[in-house]
């Protein structure tokens, strides 16, 4: 979860894990509050979460059949300078577009994209209004895809332990690319009640809308930069960069609130 107050600073021109590569080898680790800027932002950077999650309408299918099993899973964003990844429990009945939300709020992005899964066999996993958008179109005609329900199919009818990754990608504009795997599971107790949980993490997530892997890395140089314009410290002002920025810095406790938010919504529901 990102502090508000954080992001609405002035940018100033002053002079537990790693993800290894050995384990993805493995494994295939101003100032001005201004109402009119408060709700641009809705949905995003300066959002408060908890009051987001309450206008959220979650999916109705969140779980198919009973859960069983737990799932260890680690995600990772694609391409970026920065390592930026987390592992999470979930319980593997889990739909697809469930799963999704629960990603979404684990790395730190802040739903105002459309998103899906990419499978095996160029297997597009969507929700409902996706699909009829999907349905005939001549992209997936001439790429030969197939389109699922993400409603319909749970985490574990695609993804077991040291099987093969599942892709998703956020926002279809900046293209944020992700690998998904499964690193281990166990079979619940009798009783336990399954739990979505956060285990930990790297990196911030990049700003929402800069660009791209290509944008985000532009951010960076401009960061490291010893003399910025005013048209610099601008940019960076717009993308919630502020003084000591640290693209490594990850809030393990601030993200599970926002999980534990979210799975107490889905329990509301169910």
């Amino acid at each position: 979860m990102i502090d508000e107050d954080s992001f609405n600073g002035a940018f100033f021109d002053d002079d537990d894990d790693e993800d290894d590569e050995d384990e993805d080898d493995e494994d295939d680790d101003d100032d001005e509050d201004d109402e009119e800027e408060d709700d641009d932002d809705a949905g995003g950077y300066g959002l408060d979460d908890d009051q987001y999650l309450l206008g959220m309408k979650l999916p109705k299918q969140k779980f198919i059949g009973k859960s069983e099993r737990e799932f260890h899973i680690r995600i990772k964003l694609n391409d970026v300078p920065d390592k930026i990844w987390r592992e999470l429990l979930v319980p593997s009945n889990i739909t697809l577009e469930m799963l999704a939300f629960v990603l979404i709020d684990a790395m730190g992005w802040g739903h105002e994209h459309l998103y899906h899964f990419i499978g095996k066999n160029n297997t597009f996993y969507e929700n409902s209004a996706q699909l009829k958008e999907s349905a005939g179109s001549f992209m997936a005609f001439f790429a030969r895809s197939q389109h699922r329900n993400s409603e319909k199919t749970s985490l574990e009818m695609v993804l077991q332990p040291k099987g093969e990754r599942l892709q998703f990608e956020y926002d279809f504009g900046d293209s944020w690319n992700h690998d998904l795997w499964v690193k281990g599971a166990r079979e619940y107790a009798p009783g336990e009640e399954p739990v979505i949980k956060l285990l930990k993490g790297q990196g911030e997530c990049p700003p929402e809308d800069c660009g791209g892997v290509w944008g985000y890395a532009d951010l960076l140089e401009l960061i490291k930069k010893k003399r910025k314009s005013a048209d610099d410290k601008d940019r960076l002002n717009w993308y919630g960069i502020h003084r000591g920025y640290d693209p490594d810095y990850f809030d393990l406790n601030g993200y599970q609130h926002d999980i534990d938010s979210l799975w107490h919504r889905i329990k509301e529901e169910m």
